[in-house]
């Protein structure tokens, strides 16, 4: 159970960093809306739970906690389906959602290794 409780703070502390590099890139001073720019930073937080579980997860990385596939696909399942409920997306934009989060939770460090903020 310690090693879930310290993924999720891994994977929440990549949300909240991956949300800051949101606000900073869309800011207020850009001109748009309050709603559009949460929908922005919920979007890059989403992003940053992604990677925080992957990071967690995946054996090539310097932060892992344990090897898990399962764990990566789990942790890019729920951000792919909290972004789907942040954009009320309709049933097929879930359910590819949660594939393209499964898909890339499988994978791993194979695609997350070239994301550079």
């Amino acid at each position: 159970m310690t090693n879930l409780r310290k993924a999720l703070i891994l994977a929440i502390l990549f949300a909240v960093i991956t949300a800051v590099a949101g606000i900073l890139y869309g800011a207020p001073w850009t001109a748009v809306g309050w709603h559009s720019l949460l929908l922005f930073v919920g979007s890059f937080g989403c992003f940053g739970f992604l990677l925080g579980g992957i990071y967690a997860f995946d054996p090539e990385s310097d932060l892992k906690i344990t090897s898990s596939a399962p764990g990566r696909t789990s942790f890019g399942a729920a951000a792919s389906l909290v972004l789907s409920a942040l954009w009320h997306w309709p049933l097929e934009g879930v359910a590819l959602a949660g594939l393209v989060g499964v898909v890339l939770g499988y994978l791993g460090m194979i695609w997350a290794k070239y994301v550079d903020f």
